[in-house]
Formats: structure tokens, sequence, C-alpha cells
């Protein structure tokens, strides 16, 4: 491997590792704003109806496994 392949793989790591991050601040902000929207009466149907909006976006969408990010970021640095 290269010095230049070596940084750009070191570079995608990085976005990588920057995006996760994001994707926790996410999931987190998300359960928070759950918490608050379940103290509230129309809360819970709030959710349930942002639940079933979101469903079809979900399915067209195929979760990524582990081999396939690897193999993703494997590709840029060839």
């Amino acid at each position: 491997m290269t010095d230049g392949m070596r940084e750009s793989h070191s570079r995608l790591h990085e976005a990588f590792d920057d995006l996760l991050r994001l994707y926790r601040l996410l999931e987190r902000e998300n359960e928070l704003l759950r918490g608050q929207l379940r103290r509230h009466p129309v809360g819970e149907m709030q959710i349930r109806e942002t639940e079933r909006e979101m469903a079809p976006l979900r399915h067209k969408v195929p979760p990524a496994t582990p081999e396939q990010l690897i193999a993703l970021i494997s590709a840029h640095v060839e």
C-alpha cells in the first residue's frame, strides 16, 4: 500500500467515524425527544404517526452489514 493510499484510507476511516458519531448523537436526540413527547397526552400518537410515515422509507434502504461497509471503504482505497 502506498503512502497516498494509506492517507486516503485513513481519511475514509475518519469520515466514517465522524458519521458514526453524528448518527449516535441523532439517536440520542431522538430518544430524548421521544421521552419528552411521551409526557404529553398526544405525544405517543405523534410518535406512532411518525413511525408509520417512516416505515416505507426504512424498507427502501436495506441495512448495511459491517462487511458491506468494509468493502465500501476498501473499494475507495484501491
